[in-house]
């Protein structure tokens, strides 16, 4: 497929980064990671935009309150279209202003080292994708279960061998968009299934994605709402796009906002 995505240069410059970081019940790791942002990121941080479970802890609501408080450019919305990470990622995704977009979750299980190198190979390649990847050299897993890992491993090379790419990790969530890219793609993940919709929807469309290295480390804090039968969306995820192929906006400019198609 051709790809109707023709990305301007985006010079380190210029960039003012959108966050999207969906929460449930967690505290500390939303706190730590914000404040890791806000100091990081500097003047290339447009907005944090938290996403927050209406099932939340008053805890978990009270720091996402206050962290709003305490910096313009955090911003909370309680999601409103619940249960399901994949929903709240969608409108995140339609509120967000920035370019590029940065995707991660609250649970501090994502290295956040990582950011600084996705951003540097988007812009060396004019990618409209870059990808953490725990399967390339230099990535991997700490404290990951043992049939967790060998079935990520199959999705990963059955992935890799239906669409054909050289990408090493298809279905992981941390991820740099270009916003054109992002929001010119309908999507209609519900839940944990959006870490591989939003990889293989641009794979599909031949857009450039590029990945890095980055370590997976089990949180510290909450609990996973993904179970392991849930983790069959992947496949069903998958082989929609790649036999029902992509919707895309009007034009790859234009918003789109969110549907709850399912």
């Amino acid at each position: 497929m051709a790809n109707r995505f023709l990305l301007r240069p985006l010079a380190a410059r210029d960039y003012r980064i959108s966050v999207v970081m969906p929460v449930f019940s967690e505290t500390d790791t939303v706190r730590a990671l914000c404040q890791w942002l806000t100091r990081e990121l500097g003047e290339h941080l447009l907005e944090v935009i938290i996403i927050i479970s209406p099932r939340s802890s008053d805890a978990s609501q009270a720091v996402c309150r206050e962290l709003a408080e305490q910096d313009e450019r955090i911003r909370v919305f309680v999601q409103q279209h619940d249960p399901g990470v994949g929903r709240a990622f969608r409108e995140g995704y339609a509120r967000a202003q920035g370019n590029p977009i940065l995707s991660m979750d609250s649970d501090g299980e994502m290295a956040v080292a990582t950011i600084p190198l996705m951003l540097a190979e988007m812009e060396r390649g004019n990618h409209g994708l870059v990808i953490g990847s725990r399967w390339m050299k230099g990535g991997g897993f700490v404290g990951y279960s043992r049939l967790k890992y060998w079935l990520n491993w199959g999705f990963q090379q059955l992935f890799r061998i239906i669409y054909w790419t050289k990408l090493h990790d298809l279905t992981y969530g941390f991820k740099v968009h270009r916003a054109e890219v992002l929001q010119g793609i309908v999507l209609e993940a519900v839940a944990q299934e959006i870490g591989c919709e939003t990889t293989l929807k641009p794979v599909r469309l031949g857009i450039s994605v590029a990945e890095v290295p980055t370590v997976w480390t089990a949180r510290t804090q909450g609990r996973s709402s993904n179970n392991f039968w849930r983790n069959f969306r992947y496949l069903r995820t998958a082989f929609k796009i790649l036999f029902g192929g992509v919707t895309t906006a009007a034009s790859a400019g234009d918003r789109v906002p969110f549907v709850d198609a399912q």
